[in-house]
């Protein structure tokens, strides 16, 4: 078969050197090209004796993108709480008034579940002890997604049940878990986001940054009290103690529009407060932490009138449906799978090559980011089989797994942007077999993906998008260097 290069292979290519004999040697190599037959043999590193080297720069590949998602993601010990509710939207496209009609990614909820471990509580013989007060007490981790601005509306609710998985010698949570609460909130607050201010100057370091205080029902924590007074049966051992204080979980208010990071470590404590009648300056308290074996976060999203709505019993979305692009998603588990489908094809049309560079450039969509979702300093690409069992990162000449190596200009710039060298994948895809085909997968590092809702959307290699009169092209490029050999 024939193949005509311009259509079939849409590539457009500059050559080095472009001397007079060269300019006859390149006419004489596009006709070959044209000539080549798609069952040629690819031949690498036979006889290199007297021949002529041309190198081809080729930057018009095509990428085909698609968005999969995951059955579910582990989230338990991971030392962080989220929760919040975060509305994706297109920073420079959306109307606020008619949300769905920009949505991105849709509407993501996060809410965590906490186990609270019994301490050891001292033997109390002097029965004066007075209750004062029991207040929750966390701190702010960092991550951020969404309106800062507002203050976050939180309610805290007690677990109906206890936090146990279904099989005894295990402990694994995902972000499909979650567990009955009681009907009635243990108490509801509002206060300020404060994740970064470390960054902005007001606070020197983390530690000064005040940790978010939750007040709990004086009667609740007074009837805790007293249990503890007469060391009644629910507080005598940790078994009973969970049975009758089975945990708390964190829901967002409905007017929430930020999901928020807290750390689930020492520095979460419930703190119980008495006193003596008669010593009251002196304040006591016993300290109740959380058991990270037993928390998790919970993750949702409604993608209700988004173009990423799956199907159901679907699990990928060709990116030519949903506007060119292409989505990644912690904590609700999205990333991006990346395919060259002509690659082979057109490479093996001649006799004698072989792949001088490769480089793989991923850009962000313009209005994806900014303010309230920033881009992720990290990401992981990976060769994955046909089968989906073999699964490799890319590693650079010096074997160090890469991780992006992004490039961030301004918002509007064309030049914020991942690359990739992935010359050793180009190179055994040219020598692999149809049946034995590989793809890459792009994804977020795993400590985004378990610990963050951090998402990044990405154009394939036909995307572009208006912005007032303005057209952005945020096209995902393979650049390839190839030397093509002529021993005649």
């Amino acid at each position: 078969m024939r193949y005509t290069l311009i259509n079939y292979f849409r590539m457009k290519t500059s050559f080095i050197r472009l001397t007079a004999k060269t300019k006859l040697l390149l006419l004489l190599t596009a006709s070959l090209l044209i000539s080549c037959s798609s069952e040629t043999y690819f031949k690498i590193g036979t006889g290199w004796v007297d021949t002529n080297l041309k190198t081809v720069y080729i930057d018009t590949f095509s990428v085909k993108m698609s968005t999969v998602k995951v059955d579910s993601l582990t989230t338990y010990n991971k030392s962080v709480i989220l929760a919040g509710k975060y509305s994706d939207f297109n920073t420079f496209t959306s109307n606020v008034n008619t949300p769905t009609n920009d949505m991105l990614t849709g509407t993501t909820t996060a809410m965590s579940f906490i186990e609270i471990a019994r301490p050891s509580f001292p033997e109390i013989t002097d029965n004066t002890l007075t209750f004062d007060s029991i207040v929750l007490e966390m701190r702010f981790n960092n991550f951020y997604i969404g309106d800062t601005l507002q203050d976050m509306h939180l309610f805290v609710y007690q677990l109906a049940e206890r936090i146990n998985t279904k099989e005894e010698t295990s402990v694994i949570f995902f972000n499909t878990t979650s567990f009955r609460t009681e009907d009635t909130p243990l108490a509801e607050v509002y206060f300020p986001i404060r994740p970064s201010n470390t960054q902005s100057g007001i606070y020197k370091s983390e530690i000064e940054i005040p940790p978010v205080r939750i007040r709990l029902p004086d009667d609740w924590g007074q009837d805790l009290f007293d249990k503890i007074k007469v060391g009644a049966p629910e507080v005598e051992t940790s078994e009973k103690f969970l049975d009758y204080f089975k945990g708390l979980t964190f829901k967002a208010g409905d007017d929430v529009k930020s999901i928020v990071g807290f750390k689930a470590d020492s520095t979460f404590k419930i703190r119980l407060h008495y006193h003596k009648p008669d010593d009251f300056d002196i304040q006591q308290e016993f300290l109740f932490s959380v058991n990270t074996q037993k928390q998790f976060n919970h993750i949702s999203s409604d993608r209700t009138g988004t173009k990423l709505n799956f199907p159901v019993g679907e699990k990928e979305i060709d990116a030519t449906q949903t506007d060119n692009q292409a989505y990644l998603m912690a904590g609700d588990g999205l990333y991006v799978k990346i395919e060259f489908p002509y690659l082979t094809n057109m490479l093996q049309t001649c006799d004698y090559g072989t792949v001088e560079r490769a480089i793989l450039e991923i850009k962000p969509v313009t209005g994806t980011y900014g303010k309230y979702t920033k881009l992720p300093s990290t990401l992981g690409l990976y060769a994955v089989s046909m089968s989906g069992e073999a699964e490799s990162q890319m590693t650079d000449s010096q074997n160090q797994t890469q991780t992006g190596s992004l490039v961030e200009g301004e918002q509007f710039s064309a030049n914020t942007a991942y690359t990739f060298d992935v010359s050793n994948f180009i190179q055994n895809q040219i020598l692999t077999s149809q049946n034995e085909q590989m793809y890459l997968v792009l994804r977020l590092s795993d400590n985004d993906m378990q610990q963050t809702v951090n998402r990044l959307v990405i154009g394939n290699s036909d995307h572009s998008i208006n912005i007032g009169n303005q057209v952005y092209q945020n096209k995902a490029t393979l650049k390839l260097y190839y030397n093509m050999y002529n021993d005649k």
